[in-house]
Parts: C-alpha cells; structure tokens; sequence
C-alpha cells in the first residue's frame, strides 16, 4: 500500500511499525455493503476493482483444483478480499452465511458469488452459536454441495477473518508434497475429555481425539464424512458432545483403524516439531502478540504480527478484524501479489522438502481409494 512501505513492516522496521499505526487511523472509510452490492451488478468491473485473477496461471494449478467453504457473517469488504486472495477459475468456493447475518449482508454475498462460475452460497443456512453442533453443521452443508464438483483435490475450510500466507501455487505445490495426507490437528493429553464424559460410548470403537474444525482434506476424506455409515454414526454420537467440531474431524483423522485414505497412524498429539499443523496459524500467545489484543484467547492479528507471519510455514493466519488489522491485511495482500507475480516470472522458488517430510506425510494411510457413496 502507497502509504506504507510494507516490506521494511514485514522485515520488522521499528520506525515504519510505529507509523503504520498513525496511517490506520488516517485511512479512508471502507467500502460498505451497499457499495459492494452497486459494484458486483457489473461483474466485470467488480472483477477489475478487486483485481480478481481470472486465469490458470499455471497448468500445474489448472490441473490441481480446491475446494473450499468459507463460513461468514459480517465484514464484506474483508471476505470479499479474502475470496480474492484465494480466487482461481479452476477452484470452487462455498460461501456459508450465517442466519443471523442481516438480510442485505446476504444480498451482497449473493451479488458476489453471482459474478463467478465457481462461488455460490450453500443450500441452506444454519444460526451458528459457538460449543454446538452448528458450528460443524455449516461445514458438512458445504462438503455435500461441494460433492456435485467432480474435479477438486482437496478441501479448505475458512471463515472471513483469515488470509492466506500462501500463493495458490504454493498451496497446490503443498497438497501435491501432502501426496493425499490429511492435515488435521489433534490433542491427546491436553484434551478436554469432559467434553465427551456423559455422550456414551463411541460406535464402532472410535477413539475421541480433540483438534481444530480448521482442516485441509483430500476428497477420500470428504466421501467417507459424507457417506460412510461408520462415519454417520459417529456423527450422530458427537451430537450429545460439547463444542463437537473439535472432535468430529480429528478423531475420524487420528482412527487409522477407519481405512479413511490420508489419515494419521502415528501418536495423535500435534507438536511443533514432531507433528506440526501446517492448515492454520493462530497465535494462543505461545508468541507475543503485537498489541496484546486477545479474543477467546486468540491473538487478534496487527501489523506488528507480520514479521512473525512472514516466516511461518503455515497456509492461512487467523484472526483478523477489517477495523483492527486493515494495515496488515493490505501488506499482506501487497505480499500475496508479489510472490504470486515473481512465482509467474520465474523468479521465485518455492522449497517443498519441509512439506514431504512431516511426519503425517510419512505415516499417513495409504489404502485403495473406496468408493463410500456406494
């Protein structure tokens, strides 16, 4: 951004640091609903404003699509720059509005998603209330609309206060080094086994592991949540769970019994160094947290975060807020452009070895590919 010089932010510049926080407050208003929805009734101007790339770019790219859900409820401009960020015509995208978005939020979701082939809003809404099932509820809506895709390689399920610290060549050259491993958090000895204490036995012998609804999952893993019965039963059970998102998706992944292609055969306990989570970054202050803001014990992510954020190997950061991180989100969409064009140039060089080497990689579940629709 003109008014920042966002490379000496990220290199950890003292001065321009303290300037950026003088510049936050001298910036323009953002663009409101209204406006968005004004500007998406011309799509081909929406797409140039926002700087939409419509192309392949890469037949490396072309020929890897993702999927993703992305869960919103408030702040259009910042999802709109998200789903800019992460744009491609090869990919899909399932928007999710929450029920208690107000009507002309949803309206503006739906102009946006109207200028694209690839991005719509799910067959139905769910009032998301955090600890209970609507929380999962929303996720599973998207895989089964995302399901009638018959092309995309993995899924990625976001909210709009993330932004991602890669390129979407980056991401598929990951996916790629992942070779069908599953990337899904997940905590054994920290659980919180109360959790599941009056829920009654698991069907089919599953054990309950705790990790993050944040998950980054090949189709196989998709088929097996959406049509396997095994799956379904443990679906049901997790219903009588206490916040069950953070239980649904890991303890499917850390089951290798389950045969789910990708899953983990390891000790399920998510280490920095033994088994990172690489789908998400979130600070829980195991680092300092730049202006000490904290929401539900998560950093709420500044300028000051981005020169932590710039040497993470992380595929997406969380959380943002538009009226709080709107210098670093800028810096970060200038980054995202500069290595998506130096990355097109030829002049930019993206290491995998890191990737292939996690230890989820190496001890995932290789089995045939079963068809669990049937």
């Amino acid at each position: 951004m003109k008014e920042i010089d966002c490379m000496k932010v990220f290199a950890g510049d003292q001065e321009e640091l303290t300037r950026s926080k003088q510049v936050h407050k001298d910036l323009p208003a953002l663009p409101t609903e209204k406006d968005i929805t004004r500007l998406a009734k011309n799509c081909r101007n929406f797409v140039r404003v926002y700087g939409f790339i419509m192309n392949f770019l890469t037949e490396e790219e072309r020929n890897f699509p993702i999927a993703y859900s992305i869960l919103v409820f408030k702040d259009a401009h910042q999802v709109t720059q998200l789903l800019q960020a992460i744009y491609r015509p090869q990919n899909v995208y399932c928007i999710h509005v929450d029920q208690k978005a107000d009507q002309s939020y949803r309206d503006t979701m739906a102009a946006i998603a109207d200028c694209f082939h690839n991005v719509f809003l799910t067959s139905r809404s769910v009032d998301v209330r955090w600890g209970t099932f609507t929380v999962l509820e929303p996720e599973l809506i998207c895989m089964k609309d995302l399901w009638h895709f018959k092309k995309w390689k993995y899924f990625i399920n976001l909210t709009g206060q993330e932004f991602p610290l890669r390129t979407n060549f980056e991401l598929v050259r990951i996916l790629t080094a992942y070779n069908g491993a599953n990337d899904v958090e997940s905590i054994v000895k920290r659980a919180n086994k109360e959790r599941w204490a009056s829920a009654g036995p698991t069907p089919h012998g599953i054990i309950p592991v705790k990790g993050s609804v944040h998950i980054v999952v090949n189709r196989d893993f998709v088929d097996y949540v959406l049509h396997s019965p095994v799956a379904q039963d443990f679906l049901n059970w997790t219903r009588r769970v206490d916040v069950p998102d953070e239980t649904f998706f890991a303890s499917l992944n850390h089951n290798p019994q389950l045969g789910i292609r990708g899953s983990y055969k390891g000790y399920p306990e998510t280490d920095p160094v033994t088994k990172p989570f690489l789908t998400r970054f979130k600070n829980w202050g195991d680092y300092p947290c730049a202006e000490g803001n904290f929401n539900r014990d998560i950093c709420i992510l500044s300028t000051g975060d981005l020169p932590l954020l710039d040497t993470r190997p992380e595929m997406f950061a969380n959380k943002f807020y538009q009226d709080y991180s709107r210098v670093a989100l800028e810096c970060l969409h200038e980054r995202l452009y500069n290595h998506t064009r130096d990355e097109f140039l030829g002049m930019m060089e993206f290491n995998t070895s890191y990737y292939q080497n996690v230890s989820f990689v190496k001890n995932m579940v290789t089995v045939e590919k079963t068809n669990w629709e049937d």
